[in-house]
């Protein structure tokens, strides 16, 4: 396939010149985004993996951990013509984002602001907060696997009143809301 240069721009990368060297938007395989970042930089100018700080679920506890904030996704700068042939074959990787052919080329500006946003380290984005009358579940504690009806925070966001109803009796129990996740 024959992609069109002519729009290309010169850059510099370490000193040498480049040409055609932009951003493109890499798919990588489900939970190998680590994986194809190691392996892709050795063939790109650079790699950006924006990472998210996230809560999860191990072992009826909620915990803090980090994972891609573009699942299944990776930008890497690089020659598209030079190095395409080795990056097809390249372990964590299942190809090029492409439109209509042509692969998809992002643009400097975004990849700015991504990397503004990662810059002190994974993004972190703000507390989903609960609702009055949220159906709940305690996750943690003398009351972990409950189910109960959020009432409301007390003294700021860390502490919450939980409704449950218990033998036919509603029980009003006051818990870290850390230990409180929404009922999907």
């Amino acid at each position: 396939m024959i992609y069109d240069t002519s729009l290309v721009v010169q850059r510099s990368w370490e000193g040498h010149r480049v040409w055609g060297t932009n951003w493109y938007l890499l798919r990588t395989r489900a939970g190998a985004e680590q994986t194809a970042r190691s392996q892709v930089s050795r063939l790109a100018a650079d790699v950006l993996l924006p990472l998210l700080k996230v809560r999860v679920r191990r072992r009826n506890r909620m915990v803090a951990s980090v994972a891609p904030l573009f699942p299944g996704y990776m930008f890497a700068l690089l020659d598209f013509e030079r190095e395409y042939a080795r990056l097809r074959y390249t372990r964590g990787l299942r190809g090029m984002v492409c439109f209509g052919g042509q692969p998809a080329v992002v643009p400097e500006w975004l990849i700015g602001e991504l990397k503004q946003h990662c810059e002190h380290g994974p993004v972190e984005l703000p507390e989903r907060m609960f609702v009055p009358h949220e159906r709940v579940m305690v996750i943690d504690g003398p009351f972990r696997e409950f189910d109960g009806i959020f009432e409301r925070y007390l003294s700021g966001s860390e502490r919450v009143a939980i409704l449950f109803s218990t033998m036919g009796a509603g029980v009003r129990a006051l818990l870290p809301a850390s230990m409180v996740v929404p009922v999907a």
